[in-house]
């Protein structure tokens, strides 16, 4: 048992170290760029919910529009198929 530290006592009354304003800063800029972040991702995860509950009703839309826009000149120009 070589290893092994001896506690040592009597060497004062342990304080609680008045922060400074330089590490309250560097706290503050963490904090800050925690919250940004989060917003960030909070942001995308709406946007991507948007889209995915919407893409099947645009692709049937745009699947429509693009059979129309293939067939509609044959129905203006030779008067129907």
């Amino acid at each position: 048992m070589a290893d092994e530290q001896e506690a040592i006592y009597g060497q004062g009354v342990p304080t609680v170290a008045d922060p400074s304003v330089h590490d309250m800063a560097m706290i503050q800029d963490v904090v800050d760029d925690i919250k940004w972040k989060g917003q960030l991702l909070a942001r995308e995860t709406k946007l991507s919910s948007g889209v995915l509950a919407t893409v099947s009703m645009g692709f049937a839309i745009g699947f429509l529009i693009a059979v129309i826009m293939m067939i509609g000149p044959f129905f203006i120009f030779k008067g129907g198929i």
